[in-house]
């Protein structure tokens, strides 16, 4: 159980947390409903849950797991459908104590996945669907036991080039309502390139936004790259803010949770950076 007592509520109310893995994610520890009391206390009004679904045949890190009822089941259909009714229960329990409980997926985005997420909004009706852009040519890059295999791989120009490449795949897709924490090979690439990787984002930001624009995705703020101890949150803020300038939506927090603690973490400053999020999906 969770020392929920650590959590002090200091964020403004009316917020939603739009980014919670709970122990369905097999790097994520607590329950549905120890997220959903660590929420209440940080004030928020909605919290939505998007475990993790890497189901990519072709991963160098082998078949994507969950856990369900305490053990690790392959990522399948059957094994959401657990997930599904469970997140759908707590938002019975929790919406008449002020709490609404949202239903989503962080989807493992990777080249030809598009009739896998058709099928899985038909069965189960998700509320939320992030693309999850964490592989490129099929390595992690943000897997701390695989990153260095990935980067040894490309420069750091070059390596920026094949991740936004994916993330304009996954946005022309129409299939996400948000690519989750853009800029998110800084999580270990400052380590591998050095400061040379804040930089790398922009030749590509153009194709980026369009696709983004013209597909109706949008951005959200994350922030678990303080959790990293990056200064900046993902996206960084020159990249929130050029996407504003060419018309893409930022409007949501996440917070990548992934113990109940976490849940709200550093929205006090992040809410600032989405003035517009206050409980809702808007996509």
């Amino acid at each position: 159980m969770a020392d929920l007592n650590r959590i002090v509520p200091l964020i403004p109310t009316g917020l939603a947390d739009y980014h919670c893995h709970c122990d369905y994610s097999v790097d994520a520890v607590g329950s549905i409903d120890d997220y959903c009391r660590a929420a209440l206390k940080r004030n928020l009004a909605e919290i939505c849950f998007t475990t993790h679904y890497d189901v990519n045949p072709r991963s160098a890190d082998g078949v994507g797991m969950m856990t369900v009822e305490g053990e690790q089941r392959p990522a399948n259909h059957e094994a959401l459908a657990m997930y599904v009714e469970d997140v759908r229960l707590a938002h019975e329990r929790y919406y008449p104590l002020g709490l609404s409980v949202v239903l989503g997926l962080e989807y493992g985005w990777y080249q030809g996945c598009e009739e896998d997420v058709l099928q899985l909004r038909e069965k189960f009706e998700f509320d939320y669907l992030l693309a999850g852009v964490h592989e490129i040519e099929d390595i992690c890059y943000c897997c701390s036991h695989l990153y260095e295999c990935c980067f040894e791989r490309y420069p750091v120009e070059k390596m920026a080039e094949m991740y936004y490449r994916e993330v304009v795949a996954a946005a022309r897709s129409k299939l996400f309502n948000t690519i989750a924490h853009l800029d998110y090979y800084r999580k270990y690439g400052e380590l591998y390139y050095g400061p040379s990787v804040h930089q790398a984002h922009w030749p590509f930001l153009s194709e980026v936004f369009g696709a983004l624009r013209d597909s109706g995705t949008v951005l959200e703020v994350n922030t678990a790259a303080r959790r990293k101890g990056l200064e900046n949150f993902y996206p960084q803020n020159e990249i929130i803010n050029a996407a504003r300038r060419a018309g893409v939506d930022v409007i949501h927090l996440g917070s990548d949770a992934h113990s109940p603690e976490q849940v709200g973490a550093d929205f006090e400053e992040a809410h600032l950076l989405v003035p517009q999020v206050a409980g809702g999906c808007d996509d």
